[in-house]
């Protein structure tokens, strides 16, 4: 893993993606174009007034120079959350730190036989979405699936970057899942709850499968208890969701 750094950033970008979450570009001093170094998949903390700090994946793959992407949700009713997009839709520059998180692409989770499932909820997509970028600007052609559950269509803010990966790369696989089609007019796709679609489409566990799964603490111990019935190791399971929500222990009837 790569040392944790502060670094000083210029704001480039903030635009909405659609109705709640937004893309913020970043880009690092010129000092540091060939100092950048984190793996796909990892986060940074955002440096805000009054001390206060606040952590987001990093949706750009280490490959794209000095620019980084942060796809951030508006959270209704959260003060902290309004304060950072207003701190970043008016100011030019900021602090980050880099660096963080262990749920990402490295010489010890890649290997010619590994078969990748990454699962989104929401902006989860964001850690999704550097790690798919840095496999295929890397040429890498190990089955890819792509899960992404939302509420409604409207959620999957960027459905036509994963359809573009799966029509220009045989190994990707998109499966976009609405948990509420009767709110998603015209919707065709698959239905329910993303962790049940994930586990109904396993057929083959084996010691080469890498689950990356990305979202809530709720969404991602519901798709271990899904995986593990399958017959999927925890130790195939990858998330950050770990370090700060360990899933609950089972009880003897559960």
């Amino acid at each position: 893993m790569f040392a944790v750094e502060k670094k000083h950033c210029d704001i480039t970008g903030f635009e909405a993606l659609n109705h709640d979450v937004f893309r913020v570009r970043l880009r690092l001093e010129a000092s540091d174009r060939d100092n950048m170094h984190f793996h796909a998949g990892q986060y940074l903390d955002l440096h805000l007034p009054e001390g206060k700090k606040a952590s987001f994946s990093i949706a750009s793959a280490p490959d794209q120079g000095r620019d980084l992407e942060l796809h951030i949700r508006q959270v209704p009713g959260s003060e902290f959350n309004a304060m950072i997009l207003e701190h970043l839709r008016t100011q030019t520059a900021i602090d980050v730190e880099l660096p963080k998180g262990a749920s990402c692409l490295n010489a010890h989770t890649l290997s010619p036989d590994t078969r990748f499932i990454f699962a989104a909820a929401s902006t989860g997509f964001a850690q999704i979405k550097s790690m798919v970028e840095h496999l295929l600007a890397n040429q890498v052609g190990n089955p890819i699936d792509i899960y992404w559950g939302a509420r409604v269509e409207a959620d999957i803010y960027l459905e036509k970057l994963p359809q573009q990966w799966a029509h220009e790369h045989a190994n990707v696989r998109f499966v976009p899942v609405v948990s509420e089609p009767e709110n998603s007019p015209g919707w065709e796709g698959r239905t329910g709850l993303m962790p049940d679609a994930l586990a109904a489409d396993l057929t083959a566990v084996d010691a080469d499968l890498a689950v990356y799964a990305c979202g809530s603490p709720g969404m991602v111990h519901a798709l271990v208890d899904r995986l593990e019935a399958k017959g999927v190791d925890d130790a195939q399971i990858h998330s950050d969701v770990f370090a700060w929500s360990p899933r609950p222990a089972k009880t003897a009837n559960s």
